[in-house]
């Protein structure tokens, strides 16, 4: 694991035990324990004190709607919808902390608006309570909606609503030229990219959910899908150790979201992060292979090395520095910086990747688009930014990446070193799985997709369907489960 991200890791752990996060219960239905049985009998008035002490331990369910204490989008979120709504809500915040039902009927409209709507529903009173927000799509729920409704603290579909996710768009552009259009796409790349990773990290929790609710079926689907389990399983073979105590199976779980999505074209959003997954490890791995192929004697071409030597050549050029050496002139340039050789590194096995994979590029087609967009997805992959997602995920959910002993004795741990003794066996676990989520969201925020309910429940953008849905929701396992009342 390179030095970076190590450091990376033990500052993340470190916040992250340091600020209080919130519990996410687990799926296991462990049986509760039971009172240990005495041969005295107690005195009679024990009984009620016993029972009194039962209920005080028993957990409330919640996560029920109030329509006493909604408010109701049913038309385009825009920026008067804003204005209409703030008073409102301000008003709801102020007389009380309880939570805040939403329902959802809206077209879609602004993101830009959305994002405000939701800072506003989730901002804390002067005081720093916050209400709960729940989203409820009571019919549709298109584009920008559809976001809305995914960032309720607890979202819920009505069986019959309509969700409806696909990427940026902007309308009415006039007088585009090549240059307008090419900035254009690039500015929608970068913005579905964004939101893509906000609703990752806002998802992730149900996901989670989703993954244990279906891993019962993960034996069936590995044998229902064998050839396609072995390919994955041997892509992945560097990365995912397999033979560890508690294994996170990124394969199964897509095999197990496959079988379950009902429309032909979204359940591929199950499969198409595998397969974008595998592409990164396969330029992980070339990346690797040539260095050592350099330090072995079997190679001696350095073609990044070439490439500064050349940079700094044409610059010292166009600097003068070919003309006499009395003649005045400024210093002599360097060439490439470090971020630089790193790009161009990338860069290189990207264009070996896909020249080797298909036969038919042509960068003067769209070759070059494909070439640019994979580079900025490998990237992105391999950035700062997940770092602390990452560390986050182990931490919060340690009982699957560790199983329950290691999971109660990392909550212990106070020591950074051993903290990340702890963590680093499983981060590449840990890092599949939350690069499997985030592409999955990428995945949505590319073309149309109409949803039904269940549909959304499984890919994490509701957390209920009422009436029960493909997955048992938090508010059913809670009425269900002895420890809630």
């Amino acid at each position: 694991m390179a030095a970076r991200t190590k450091k990376l890791i033990k500052k993340a752990s470190s916040s992250s035990t340091k600020t209080k996060t919130k519990r996410v219960t687990s799926k296991s239905k462990a049986t509760p324990k039971r009172p240990t049985s005495s041969k005295v009998s107690p005195p009679a008035n024990a009984a009620h004190a016993n029972q009194g002490e039962k209920e005080k331990s028993k957990k409330k369910v919640g996560l029920s709607l109030n329509w006493n204490r909604a408010i109701h989008i049913n038309t385009t979120i825009n920026d008067a919808l804003l204005r209409e709504m703030t008073p409102v809500i301000l008003q709801m915040k102020q007389e009380s902390s309880e939570p805040i039902t939403v329902g959802i009927d809206s077209p879609g409209g602004s993101i830009d608006a959305v994002g405000s709507l939701i800072g506003l529903l989730q901002a804390p009173d002067q005081d720093g309570r916050r209400a709960p927000i729940y989203t409820v799509s009571t019919n549709r729920a298109y584009s920008a909606a559809a976001t809305l409704l995914a960032f309720g603290e607890y979202s819920v579909a009505f069986p019959h609503s309509q969700i409806l996710y696909h990427d940026m768009r902007y309308s009415g552009i006039d007088d585009v030229t090549p240059s307008k259009a090419l900035r254009t796409a690039r500015e929608l790349e970068r913005r579905n990219a964004d939101l893509a990773l906000k609703l990752a990290h806002q998802i992730r929790q149900r996901l989670i959910w989703v993954y244990l609710d279906l891993q019962s079926d993960f034996s069936d689907v590995r044998e229902r899908y064998s050839g396609f389990s072995k390919e994955f399983d041997d892509a992945f073979k560097e990365v995912l150790d397999r033979k560890q105590a508690h294994v996170v199976d990124v394969v199964a779980f897509s095999l197990a979201l496959f079988r379950k999505l009902t429309s032909p074209v979204d359940n591929e959003i199950a499969i198409q992060p595998l397969r974008l997954l595998k592409t990164w490890v396969q330029i992980e791995r070339i990346g690797q292979r040539l260095p050592k192929e350099i330090a072995n004697g079997k190679k001696s071409v350095d073609f990044v090395q070439g490439i500064d030597d050349l940079v700094t050549e044409i610059r010292n050029m166009d600097a003068g520095n070919d003309q006499s050496a009395k003649t005045p002139g400024p210093e002599p340039h360097t060439g490439l910086d470090e971020n630089d050789r790193k790009d161009i590194k990338l860069l290189i096995q990207v264009l070996a990747r896909r020249f080797a994979t298909d036969k038919n590029l042509n960068i003067l087609d769209d070759g070059l688009d494909i070439i640019t967009e994979d580079f900025s997805f490998i990237k992105d992959i391999n950035s700062d930014q997940h770092i602390y997602a990452i560390t986050n995920l182990m931490i919060e959910h340690g009982h699957i990446f560790f199983g329950r002993p290691i999971y109660e004795k990392l909550k212990k741990t106070k020591d950074d070193q051993e903290r990340y003794k702890i963590l680093s066996p499983v981060y590449p676990q840990a890092r599949m799985l939350w690069h499997y989520m985030v592409l999955i969201c990428r995945c949505l925020c590319r073309g149309e997709h109409f949803l039904t309910p269940g549909d959304a429940q499984l890919l994490g953008l509701v957390d209920e369907v009422i009436g029960g849905g493909p997955v048992e929701s938090r508010r059913e396992w809670r009425k269900a489960s002895p420890d809630y009342d």
